[in-house]
């Protein structure tokens, strides 16, 4: 997860310097490489084999990229992209659609991926949405968070709140809210976990309320600390949960990391 918080630092980088474009492209390329792409519908159009490395403002890209792209930029908007290599992103929103194979690394304002990525992933942001499938390890942290998509080696989440449908291959690891204070009001929906995926291999859950929807599966022991019981939807299949109630506790002395 190292990528993950280089690519948070990053952020700040990128905001402070947009507006600036550097471009930087492979080496037997040299200055041929803005001569390899094309506009359309205010999209950058990319058919590369190799890296595309990219300072800038704002940036709308489509496409084919063989290898890693690595953004620092304002607001990005990649359309059914496709890249063979890692993506390492620090920007403002990111709206992301494609397919990556290697590594995913975004630290955005408000971030929305919908697509497959093939190895670890990685997304630091203020509001996410995650939408498709996760081949690698998976590490999301965000303030207000709505994921429906397929995890294939785990799921770690810290969000303020969290809305979990799709299915979890691996361990489950979430936590909303971590510290609990004394006379907070928590009323406006921090701390809340809303569970409807499929869980096959259990995990640990910690936040203020729970709720488990109807289309919630749990198919390993998942451990569920919360201030109250959870709330569970006619229709789930919960017979392998395990609540325990956080009496005041922190999560971080409740879940073992």
């Amino acid at each position: 997860m190292t990528k993950f918080w280089l690519a948070a630092t990053a952020l700040t980088t990128a905001l402070m310097t947009s507006g600036c474009v550097v471009v930087v492209a492979d080496e037997d390329d040299g200055g041929k490489m803005l001569r390899q792409h094309r506009a359309s519908d205010g999209y950058l159009v990319l058919d590369r084999d190799g890296d595309y490395s990219r300072l800038s403002g704002d940036l709308n890209l489509r496409g084919r990229i063989g290898g890693d792209l690595s953004l620092v930029s304002g607001d990005v908007d990649a359309d059914e992209l496709e890249v063979g290599g890692d993506v390492s992103i620090a920007a403002g929103d990111v709206n992301f659609k494609g397919r990556v194979d290697g590594e995913v690394s975004i630290a955005g304002g408000d971030v929305s991926w919908d697509g497959e990525a093939g190895d670890e992933f990685s997304i630091a942001s203020g509001d996410l949405r995650v939408r498709g499938r996760i081949a690698g390890e998976a590490g999301l942290a965000a303030g207000d968070m709505d994921v429906d998509a397929v995890f294939m080696d785990g799921l770690s989440i810290r969000a303020g709140s969290v809305v979990l449908d799709g299915e979890v291959h691996g361990e489950l690891d979430v936590v909303a809210i971590n510290e609990m204070r004394r006379n907070r009001d928590y009323d406006d929906g921090q701390g809340d976990i809303e569970l409807g995926a499929r869980i096959h291999d259990g995990g640990e859950i910690c936040g203020i309320d729970v709720t488990i929807s109807s289309s919630a599966r749990i198919d390993g022991r998942l451990d569920v600390f919360a201030q109250s019981e959870p709330e569970v939807e006619r229709g789930a299949e919960v017979e392998n949960l395990v609540y325990t109630p956080r009496d005041g506790r922190d999560c971080e002395d409740l879940i073992d990391d």
